[in-house]
């Protein structure tokens, strides 16, 4: 009886201690600590540190800022802004590039095909250096995720590292879709151009301009007749004011040049029809650009194959979606092989001239031609960039912010500030924010 006792207490107590003392012991559920040296993996879903540290700052810095001010201001995307500001910045630059040298070396078609030709190279060596970037080797660098931050859309995604299979069989080889996407863009540069050449050699260019300048209009009424968009009243006087200044900016810019003889009737008539045919060629090259340069649609420039099973209204990107780096590539190649045979026939081989195009292309002016082309490269992509992240009529905006922005450029540089230009550009400024803050709105 003592034996079996003492045998029942010695395993009751084995059993005992073969549990936790304390169930409720906070130390029995305590999760180990990670090893050192461990980061934790960011979710897809987390937005980036960068993103939080400038929520936290622009929300600090609106705290300072008062309620009615605050209702005054347009919303401002900082996105959009900065990117308009380079955008501006690289035209600038630019353009008075452009003037620099065509006073040292006048080949304005010949500067347009080494143009085209500095561009296509930039694109190769750029989605080179991406796809190799884009390799395992050196995917997790710094410079590998500097290069490759750029919003989808932007370069290819099929970049892996493998240089033949990507670069040579996929980007530099054409296929129907890239084909069909920027030939008719390299038809519209090579019509808009010689259009608005053609316009300029009749007409004084401050018409040229002040027809340019209805772009805007003319995209709103693309719209309104042709796709059946409905726009607020306000749309329609907000950008009485804006097209005022640019023609008010334009005339008294290039009023006060003398034009080279008498412009009899029929020429002005010819002129203003150029310009306007340059004017609307440019226009629908933005509304077919928009189509594919998209970064985010419900339909591509092709229907895609997984559209009968996807949700409606569900926005998407196509598949058949062609990067903004491979269009910008096909568009320099395309005009290039157009304006190539206008550059042998007038400039080449053009024996009445008394200039000749290697003698005038001297080590100064090949170095401000390859500038000019990196500058014309970024301010392509950039470009292409405002198109897909903005509306028609938004970016038609932005591109006359553009113009008054260079215009304003060039009266600093050569300080000929005058009160008509002041009071034009004072005049451009209010109609983009009275059309940013009340004609916005459909119906």
């Amino acid at each position: 009886m003592i034996t079996t006792q003492s045998t029942t207490q010695s395993t009751t107590t084995k059993r005992r201690n073969s549990l936790h003392t304390n169930l409720f012991d906070p130390q029995l559920f305590q999760v180990p600590s990670a090893p050192q040296g461990y980061r934790r993996s960011l979710s897809p879903l987390d937005p980036p540190r960068s993103t939080l540290v400038q929520r936290g700052a622009l929300q600090k810095l609106s705290s300072h800022v008062p309620q009615k001010v605050k209702d005054c201001l347009p919303d401002v995307n900082i996105k959009v802004m900065a990117l308009c500001c380079v955008w501006y910045v690289t035209s600038s630059v630019s353009s008075n590039l452009s003037k620099a040298i065509l006073s040292g070396f006048p080949h304005p078609v010949a500067l347009t095909e080494l143009q085209f030709f500095i561009s296509a190279l930039l694109c190769v060596l750029f989605v080179t250096i991406a796809n190799q970037l884009s390799s395992e080797a050196h995917k997790a660098g710094s410079m590998s995720r500097a290069v490759l931050s750029f919003p989808e859309g932007i370069i290819p995604s099929y970049l892996n590292g493998n240089f033949k299979l990507c670069v040579v069989y996929k980007f530099l080889r054409p296929c129907k879709l890239a084909l069909a996407a920027t030939f008719p863009m390299g038809i519209f540069q090579l019509v808009g151009h010689i259009s608005s050449h053609k316009a300029t050699s009749l007409i004084p260019v401050s018409f040229v301009h002040s027809v340019k300048a209805l772009s805007p209009i003319m995209t709103v009424c693309y719209y309104r007749f042709f796709k059946g968009k409905h726009y607020n009243t306000m749309t329609y006087l907000t950008l009485i004011p804006l097209i005022s200044g640019v023609i008010t900016t334009c005339w008294s810019t290039h009023g006060h040049r003398k034009v080279d003889g008498p412009v009899s009737e029929s020429q002005f008539i010819q002129g203003l029809c150029f310009a306007l045919l340059s004017m609307m060629i440019f226009v629908y090259q933005n509304i077919f650009a928009k189509n594919i340069l998209t970064v985010k649609k419900e339909r591509g420039i092709l229907p895609s194959k997984s559209e009968k099973q996807s949700i409606p209204n569900k926005k998407e990107i196509s598949p058949l979606q062609i990067d903004k780096l491979t269009i910008l590539f096909y568009c320099s190649c395309i005009g290039f092989i157009l304006t190539l045979p206008i550059f042998i026939s007038n400039e080449l081989l053009n024996m009445s001239s008394t200039k000749s195009v290697f003698n005038d292309l001297t080590g100064s002016a090949l170095l401000l031609v390859f500038i000019h082309g990196c500058t014309h490269f970024f301010q392509a992509m950039l470009a292409f960039q405002l198109i897909g992240m903005s509306s028609p009529v938004n970016y038609s905006i932005a591109n006359i912010m553009k113009r008054i922005v260079i215009i304003a450029v060039a009266l600093s540089w050569e300080s000929r500030f005058s009160l008509q230009q002041v009071f034009g550009l004072s005049l451009t400024v209010l109609g983009l924010y009275g059309y940013d803050r009340w004609g916005l709105a459909r119906k």
